[in-house]
């Protein structure tokens, strides 16, 4: 059976940054030697930082939005207006992953964060950064 999303969940959906800036490939180093292979959209300006992945029902598997800061510092992200939930990734000035919040509950207001100034957050469909063996100590990088 064919499910159509009412227009006004793809409108949010579609409004998203997800889909308004490119895709860029991304290359995980897990600390146990493999590689992961994921698409990223990189986000930096103040409005898409704000809307992220707020209204988004589906991100497909091998996609992630990345937040980058214009300079490190300490990051707090939360859930408001976010219908799925999420692992988080906070990534310091190497690119290195120093935190990971799994499985982020949809629609909180709860600040995620971490004190300790850092370049980037990463946020991936919940539950995947186990299973896809990424923990503290991988690193990201951008291909170009």
């Amino acid at each position: 059976m064919l499910v159509i999303p009412s227009t006004s969940n793809l409108v949010g959906q579609l409004a998203s940054p997800l889909y308004e800036r490119p895709q860029q490939a991304l290359r995980i180093h897990t600390t146990d030697g493999s590689i992961v292979h994921l698409k990223t959209v990189i986000v930096s300006n103040r409005e898409d930082m704000r809307r992220g992945l707020m209204h988004v029902t589906h991100l497909p598997l091998n996609m992630t939005m990345l937040f980058v800061y214009e300079r490190p510092r300490p990051a707090s992200m939360w859930m408001k207006n976010t219908l799925i939930s999420l692992d988080m990734w906070w990534i310091d000035t190497n690119f290195t992953v120093q935190h990971i919040a799994h499985q982020t509950k949809p629609l909180s207001l709860d600040p995620i964060g971490l004190d300790e100034p850092v370049r980037a957050v990463l946020e991936i469909n919940a539950g995947l950064s186990r299973m896809l063996g990424v923990s503290k100590g991988a690193k990201v990088e951008l291909v170009r």
